[in-house]
């Protein structure tokens, strides 16, 4: 037995050597490495390394998926003989009354080429969803028109999925390819292009209904008014009626521009999710060449996939790589050896840019293609949701808020070592604030004045969007009562003193993308760190909202309602959403006043 799974000697020195997978879609059959040691140690620890990272490489030999330039060649082949088998069915079923009529076979054609449009954007389905319903139903389909796409979603998916098309499908790619079989990902986009391309051309079957007509009428004016036929050698297609300009630049930056400028005016979005829409537009330009949203194709969509899973994520972090371009930035990330692929939260969110962008120029009248869809490129996050950012437990609220900043610290250059001084600025309150409402960080840095309101007798924060800041969504937008804590600690106090409509106005933005919050980043994580030690690990200023939902979910039992209208979250029943009024603040004081003093 060697000492590692795929090393022998060779002389003196030790050599890695694995057959390649199939997986990986290789000619060669073998990969090989000297380790270029005659020590059994090193050469057993390098070889662990090797075998690791060859795992890497072989997934990555097989995770590309077509170029482009096939992808094109696919999809014209798939239409070119869909349209040939809908012009057959045309001819027999004007000649063969028997077997229906054109008007017909053409209307079945367009719900077939609807089933087929649903099952490459979602697989097959049995049934269709309530949003497929309403969109088909706004397009014009019938009760009868909905039940047949239904069957034909039935029947159409279950002959994609079996192994004779699905092999067809390997051979027809490989052949325009050039190789002997394609890989697992080249197959997936074959078989979705297979499934759009056919849908295309059945959905333009009615066109080709009226095939003719035109050229008779055209004959008929000229034998009426005596005027010579033109000879077919002289017959010329008519001229193509030229595009009307659009009413709206169609350069994706412009798209993006538009959408980013649309949503800020209404209070939609922050400033630097703002800025992500237009540098997501940027990425996308940068990662397929295209300018005009009008040539964007389901390819180019997989390619900006395909690019966001091999970047770095701290690409054009460094004043080198700015200057880099996107392979280049690839290729030295590979052969450093460093993290490649983005996050999934990072493609997600910019495949949802994307999606805005589509949906945005087709608002404005662009002409895209109607096969453009980002939902299948969207990546799984194998870490769940709730695991990401850890809640504070009471015990870690006790701990952080006997920290100096809060017991008395040296001075104002040295908040985190105890002393005498208690200093009630922004580091002092947010946390407080957090911990008694649960409420996001900027959302607390960004309190105006104005937003600290009495109703009812009560004190409560009216969180708005205001000159100062945005909010994430509207179901931000709330009232929460003020704690009695912060209350006696003079909270009031320090609102009736702030100089300026800031209620935090030590709050700065340190550049033009930049948080109100940012400012006292260095010493709250500084503190954390000191104050929880290793019980730090996956908390951060968030924790404080997990902490105050587990409090009001399990310690009180709070309804649901309550807790998304003191939270502000999003509220999924119809019913909850549209009927009925806000949890009044009298209802939702003693929910907070519930909430455990943290010293």
């Amino acid at each position: 037995m060697g000492i590692a799974n795929f090393v022998f000697r060779r002389g003196a020195i030790y050599t890695w050597r694995r057959r390649i997978p199939k997986r990986a879609d290789s000619a060669a059959s073998n990969l090989q490495v000297s380790l270029r040691t005659a020590c059994p140690w090193t050469a057993r620890r390098l070889a662990v390394i090797v075998t690791a990272e060859s795992e890497r490489v072989f997934d990555r030999m097989g995770m590309e998926g077509l170029t482009p330039q096939v992808a094109h060649e696919w999809l014209e082949t798939v239409i070119r003989e869909e349209l040939e088998r809908s012009a057959r069915r045309d001819r027999a079923a004007f000649h063969l009354p028997q077997t229906g009529n054109p008007v017909e076979s053409a209307h079945q054609d367009h719900l077939a080429g609807e089933a087929l449009r649903l099952i490459a954007r979602k697989g097959i389905e049995l049934e269709l969803d309530e949003d497929e319903r309403r969109e088909l139903t706004a397009r014009g389909y019938s009760e009868a028109d909905l039940e047949r796409i239904d069957e034909y979603q039935v029947i159409l998916g279950r002959d994609a999925a079996t192994e004779p098309v699905e092999n067809r499908i390997r051979r027809r790619v490989a052949g325009i390819a050039g190789k002997e079989r394609i890989s697992g990902h080249e197959f997936f986009d074959a078989k979705r292009i297979w499934l759009n391309g056919r849908a295309a051309a059945l959905l333009s079957s009615k066109a080709g209904l009226d095939r003719g007509f035109d050229d008779a009428m055209a004959m008929v004016g000229r034998l009426r008014e005596g005027k010579p036929l033109p000879s077919a050698e002289d017959a010329a297609p008519p001229a193509p009626t030229p595009e009307p300009a659009p009413a709206f630049d169609p350069a994706l930056q412009a798209v993006a521009d538009r959408l980013a400028s649309r949503k800020e005016k209404r209070g939609r979005v922050t400033d630097k999710t703002a800025y992500q829409i237009r540098k997501t537009a940027e990425l996308l330009h940068e990662a397929t060449s295209i300018e005009d949203i009008r040539k964007l194709r389901q390819e180019h969509l997989m390619a900006f996939s395909n690019i966001m899973h091999a970047l770095p994520p701290t690409y054009r972090k460094t004043p080198k790589e700015r200057d880099m371009t996107l392979p280049q930035i690839i290729a030295a990330a590979e052969t450093a050896g460093r993290k490649q692929g983005l996050s999934a939260a990072t493609i997600n969110r910019n495949l949802g840019f994307v999606g805005q962008l589509i949906k945005h120029a087709r608002s404005e009248g662009l002409s895209l293609d109607p096969l453009l869809d980002t939902r299948d490129l969207r990546e799984t996050d194998p870490e769940d949701d709730q695991d990401k950012v850890a809640p504070f437990s009471r015990d870690d609220l006790r701990r952080i808020f006997a920290g100096p900043v809060w017991q008395g610290c040296q001075s104002a250059g040295r908040r985190t070592r105890p002393g005498d001084l208690v200093i009630k600025d922004a580091l002092y309150w947010l946390p407080l604030i957090a911990a008694y409402t649960g409420a996001r960080r900027e959302e607390i840095a960004g309190l105006a004045r104005e937003v600290i309101v009495t109703e009812d007798g009560i004190a409560a924060f009216h969180f708005r969007p205001t000159e100062i800041r945005r909010l994430k969504n509207r179901p931000s937008q709330r009232k929460v009562p003020i704690h009695p804590h912060l209350l006696e600690l003079g909270f009031m106090e320090h609102v009736t003193q702030a100089e300026t409509g800031q209620v935090f106005p030590d709050l700065k933005r340190r550049k033009g993308r930049g948080t109100l919050s940012d400012a006292i980043s260095f010493n709250w994580h500084k503190l954390l760190r000191a104050q929880l030690r290793e019980d730090a690990a996956k908390k951060n200023f968030h924790s404080f909202r997990h902490y105050v939902t587990d409090e009001l979910r399990y310690r009180q039992d709070v309804p649901d309602l309550s807790r998304h209208h003191l939270l502000g979250h999003a509220i999924s029943s119809e019913e909850d959403r549209r009927y009925g009024q806000r949890t009044p603040l009298p209802l939702l004081k003693p929910l907070i006043d519930a909430l455990p003093r943290v010293f």
